[in-house]
């Protein structure tokens, strides 16, 4: 039986575009209460529908009880169930590790566009287990306790892990209450690929976008994501890892609906959006 998954939804404000809806996808310790706080109501003031979806085990969807054993594989399904919910295909909007699961999605499934902040890159988090391990040994030791129910960081270590030194304390605040423990069985996915496993992905519009200051995916795995969609990669200056809730969220917004604007299947806004969104 199908888990029944949290499905948040922001329609359009004034004149709707005519656009396939967005779906915003978290990243691991999130559920989609990370994209109400600034990304749904930004692009639904500028005619986009917006939907963020929470994946089996986060938020208000099913599986809290067995997180611990949800897969990738059991993500990827939840985006292909999710998408079967909306009117039309979407263009999905990934982060972190839901990049990671967008990636896998696209192997298997065609989609108008996809954009991808600060994705877990195709070969997974061995890389940046290394270099955290070399640079910030402390930080990814909290990571696993905090992942072990052990460990709860304090505001200033989740800053430092998730956000920059200007975020606001409202937004470090919004991190501690909200975040989760991640599922065992995912993690062990993105850090144990199989490099001969990695499958190619049919060409479609994309955008990858990486910060500069994130602590935990660096522009070499942001470009190795790119790199596999056959795209550069683009690296917006002062921003830690949370794109869409850190203090320069908007420059991530104002970036991704540039790109937006470009592809084919979105229609223009009217004079009046356009001067909002600038």
């Amino acid at each position: 039986m199908q888990p029944r998954l949290e499905l948040l939804h922001e329609a359009a404000k004034g004149v709707a575009r005519e656009s396939p809806p967005l779906l915003f996808v978290h990243g691991a310790f999130c559920a989609a209460w990370c994209w109400q706080r600034h990304f749904m109501p930004w692009f639904a003031e500028r005619g986009f529908d917006c939907w963020a979806l929470s994946l089996e085990g986060h938020g208000d969807s099913d599986g809290h009880q067995y997180l611990a054993a949800v897969s990738i594989d059991d993500y990827v399904r939840n985006l292909g169930a999710a998408v079967k919910r909306l009117r039309a295909a979407p263009i999905m909007i990934g982060h972190s590790m839901g990049g990671f699961v967008l990636q896998q999605y696209l192997t298997h499934h065609r989609l108008p566009a996809a954009a991808f902040l600060a994705s877990v890159p195709p070969n997974g988090l061995a890389s940046s287990s290394l270099r955290l391990m070399a640079q910030a040994p402390a930080m990814l030791l909290g990571l696993n306790l905090y992942q072990q129910g052990r460990y709860d960081p304090a505001a200033e270590e989740l800053r430092e892990m998730l956000l920059s030194p200007d975020a606001p304390d409202d937004t470090v605040d919004y991190l501690m209450q909200h975040c989760q423990q991640e599922s065992q069985r995912a993690v062990m996915d993105m850090t144990l690929v199989n490099p001969l496993g990695i499958r190619a992905i049919a060409p479609l519009p994309t955008l990858v976008l990486g910060a500069a200051d994130d602590a935990l995916i660096s522009p070499q795995d942001v470009v190795a994501t790119a790199e596999r969609l056959d795209v550069s990669a683009e690296i917006l200056p002062h921003m830690g890892h949370m794109m869409m809730l850190d203090t320069h969220w908007d420059k991530t917004a104002s970036r991704l609906l540039a790109w937006l604007e470009t592809l084919d299947c979105i229609g223009a806004g009217t004079e009046e959006e356009t001067l909002i969104a600038h």
